[in-house]
């Protein structure tokens, strides 16, 4: 069960450890790679009514995930204020989920406890568990991206777009069914739409200029 907990400086949430891993994977897949841009080095997360929204860019992808967590009343939404995990901690936590063995993943759950600049991170498959103590990036905020979605659909008869960055999106973990594209225009964001039973993924993708 989804729980969320605040006092003061401290907040927290749980939610099961495969949908965890689905969510700060998706994201990291489009974070800026290296610490010169730590603003963008980063995973960011942050929960609103209830919605828990995963989100990363390099300037070039950008991709967010949402989940539905579960309301402690119908009149009450989990919320959690943004935070940003850098890139290389959040390796640490997907690699940390990703070495239990496939039956306790089934069953495991992550908990996130939030004390000022300090994340801990617990894995909790039954017996024992795993913790990571995480010194979150409190420099420049996450720039605002939801505007970027607004684009009308609009015929396009050609675009460059770098190969690479286009195969990236195969790594956001999906249910299947293939992704849909949506073009907005010869110079603007291509919106990315990829499947999955838990997580709403959201994608874009910025065309290369033409030679």
């Amino acid at each position: 069960m989804d729980t969320i907990t605040r006092a003061d400086t401290l907040q927290g949430l749980t939610l099961d450890a495969s949908t965890a891993l689905d969510l700060l994977t998706g994201p990291a897949i489009a974070a800026h790679s290296k610490a010169d841009l730590p603003a963008l080095n980063c995973v960011n997360l942050s929960a609103s009514s209830g919605i828990l929204t995963a989100v990363a860019t390099d300037r070039y992808r950008l991709i967010y995930g949402e989940v539905t967590l579960e309301r402690e009343s119908e009149s009450e939404g989990v919320n959690f204020d943004p935070i940003s995990i850098p890139l290389a901690d959040n390796k640490r936590i997907t690699a940390a989920i990703k070495a239990l063995p496939k039956a306790a993943l089934s069953r495991a759950t992550l908990s996130l406890n939030r004390a000022g600049d300090i994340l801990t991170v617990t894995i909790n498959a039954g017996e024992g568990g795993t913790n990571l103590v995480i010194n979150l990036y409190t420099g420049q905020n996450f720039p605002p991206y939801k505007q970027l979605f607004n684009g009308e659909p609009v015929p396009v008869s050609e675009l460059r777009l770098d190969a690479a960055y286009l195969a990236s999106f195969d790594k956001v973990p999906t249910s299947g069914g293939g992704q849909l594209f949506t073009f907005t225009g010869d110079r603007k964001p291509i919106r990315v739409k990829i499947n999955h039973d838990v997580i709403t993924w959201h994608g874009l993708l910025m065309p290369m200029r033409t030679i």
